[in-house]
C-alpha cells in the first residue's frame, strides 16, 4: 500500500493527458512468458520494492490475449480480476516522467519486442528496460545502476536489459497504446506495426505488376 503522497505524485506526474470517452474492460490473466524477481528504487517520486518482472497476458474487451508491460511502479494489480476502470490512449499522448519515453519505448518494442516473448529471462529483461525508460530522468545513456531509477535482482535479465538499452537503434515501426487506470497499474502494449517507407514502395510495385499482368491477359 502506497502513501497518499505517492498517489498524489503518481497522479500528477504519471497522468494521462488524453482519455478515451469510454472505459475498457481489462483482465490480466498472469505472466505471458514467465517472470524473474527484480528490485526497484525510484528517487522522484520516491518508491521502492521488489516484484516479478515480466509481460502480462492481457485481455481487452473480451478480445484475444496479448502481452502488455507495466509502466507504473506506484500502483498494483491482481491477476484474473476483471477491471472496468481502464481507458486506452496512444503512448505519444501519454504524460511520462521521462519526456523521451514514448519514442524510446517505440525503439525498444521495434528492436526487441518479438524476442521478449521467447523466455522468462527475456520477458523480465524487456519489462526492466521498459521501467528504466519510463522512470529515468537523468541525462546520458540509460543505466540500471544509477540515475533516478535503479534496479537489481536477476542477473541474467538485468544484463540483457542493459544490453538492449545500450543498443536501441533508430527504428520505430510500432504503434504503442497505454491502458491507463487511476487506481491500478498502467500498462503499455504494441498494436499493428507501422509500414516502413520501403514497404509502401514494394506494395505499390506489386500492385502495378498485378495490373500489368491483368492488362496483358485481357489484351490476349
Amino acid at each position: 500500500m502506497k502513501t497518499s503522497f505517492h498517489r498524489i505524485a503518481a497522479a500528477t506526474l504519471i497522468a494521462c493527458t488524453a482519455v478515451a470517452a469510454h472505459a475498457d474492460n481489462v483482465t490480466f490473466l498472469g505472466y505471458a512468458n514467465g517472470s524473474a524477481p527484480v528490485n526497484f528504487a525510484v528517487t522522484a517520486p520516491a518508491t521502492s520494492g521488489s516484484t516479478g518482472a515480466g509481460g502480462f497476458s492481457t485481455q481487452l474487451n473480451g478480445g484475444p490475449t496479448f502481452a502488455s508491460f507495466c509502466i507504473d511502479l506506484y500502483e498494483h494489480l491482481s491477476f484474473n480480476t476483471a477491471y472496468t476502470d481502464y481507458t486506452s490512449v496512444a503512448a505519444n499522448s501519454f504524460s511520462f516522467l521521462n519526456p523521451n519515453a514514448a519514442a524510446d519505448l517505440g525503439r525498444l518494442f521495434t528492436a526487441y519486442g518479438a524476442v521478449s516473448t521467447t523466455s522468462a529471462t527475456n520477458s523480465a529483461a524487456f519489462q526492466t528496460a521498459v521501467w528504466e525508460i519510463v522512470d529515468e530522468t537523468a541525462a546520458g545513456p540509460y543505466s540500471l545502476t544509477s540515475g533516478n531509477a535503479q534496479f537489481s535482482g536477476d542477473a541474467a535479465a538485468l544484463a540483457k536489459a542493459s544490453m538492449w538499452l545500450g543498443s536501441l537503434g533508430t527504428m520505430n515501426t510500432v504503434n504503442l497504446n497505454v491502458l491507463h487506470s487511476d487506481g491500478h497499474q498502467d500498462v503499455i502494449y504494441a498494436t499493428t506495426a507501422v509500414p516502413e517507407p520501403g514497404s509502401y514502395a514494394l506494395m505499390a510495385a506489386g500492385l502495378a505488376a498485378i495490373g500489368f499482368v491483368a492488362r496483358r491477359r485481357k489484351a490476349a
